[in-house]
């Protein structure tokens, strides 16, 4: 408890600021002092408040809404590296739409084989023979890349009819809805199904295993869709899979929770 005292002493003083100089709060909220350089006003009065609320309020209140606040935080954002890795880029979008060619426009004859091996080897080719032709196959290969949010070739053949007609990352933004619905369908089963919902044992063994199916259909929806490969950044290794357990971890520990914290918590969300 001390340790996030002293980590929203620095952050939320500064999100403040942040907030007070875009217009969003007080104005005197957005005062920096000339020799420090720090938000002081924003300090003291935010470092005055969490003081009153930890000397007034019940510890293990305080612990369990801190805890469901930050669990909720988290669970966004893996739900958001998933959605992020997954949608295509909006600069790479306008480069393909401005340089796609005119549908009035008739279309030049498509080459030959022979002409195609020609141009790429740069050598007059007299023949043609079964090398030429593997070679051409492994080019094609080679050079074929779905954009980012698509199918990915393997399964185009597969699951094109089904879902080759949606727009780049929507099956994916559907299938982390669906991940997070059955990650809280599931918990729910677990924690409550035995006492407080007083289910029999084969009503909570179906629901497991609808809910663990549809988590982990979920999952392999999102993995057969070309992710990014830009990795000018640090990225999140395994995903969907490191994010998709990240979310099913948090809300099981969410579940684990009072339901007056819940309650809080409802109250909260509403008023903000």
């Amino acid at each position: 408890m001390n340790t996030v005292l002293l980590c929203n002493l620095f952050s939320l003083p500064r999100i403040v600021y942040a907030m007070a100089e875009d217009g969003l709060f007080f104005s005197i909220f957005a005062r920096v002092n000339p020799v420090t350089k720090v938000p002081v006003n924003a300090i003291l009065v935010f470092g005055i408040l969490m003081a009153t609320m930890a000397l007034i309020f019940d510890l293990e209140a305080l612990v369990q809404f801190l805890s469901i606040g930050t669990l909720l935080a988290y669970t966004f954002v893996a739900a958001s590296v998933i959605v992020l890795r997954f949608q295509p880029d909006k600069t790479s979008c306008k480069a393909s739409t401005s340089t796609s060619p005119n549908p009035n426009a008739e279309s030049s004859p498509a080459p030959s084989e022979s002409q195609t091996i020609t141009e790429d080897s740069g050598e007059l080719k007299q023949y043609e023979s079964f090398s030429d032709k593997l070679q051409l196959v492994e080019r094609q290969k080679t050079r074929e890349r779905r954009g980012v949010g698509q199918l990915k070739a393997y399964w185009e053949p597969y699951l094109g009819r089904l879902l080759g007609d949606c727009e780049p990352g929507e099956v994916v933004a559907f299938c982390v809805l669906t991940l997070i619905v059955s990650s809280v369908s599931l918990c729910v089963v677990l924690e409550f199904g035995n006492k407080q919902l007083q289910l029999p044992v084969w009503s909570i063994t179906v629901l497991l295993v609808i809910f663990i199916l549809a988590y982990v259909l979920s999952l392999a929806l999102i993995w057969i869709h070309e992710p990014q490969t830009n990795s000018k950044t640090f990225q999140v290794p395994l995903v969907p899979l490191t994010p998709g357990a990240s979310i099913l971890i948090n809300v099981f520990l969410m579940m684990k929770l009072s339901p007056l914290t819940w309650i809080r918590f409802t109250v909260w969300i509403a008023i903000g």
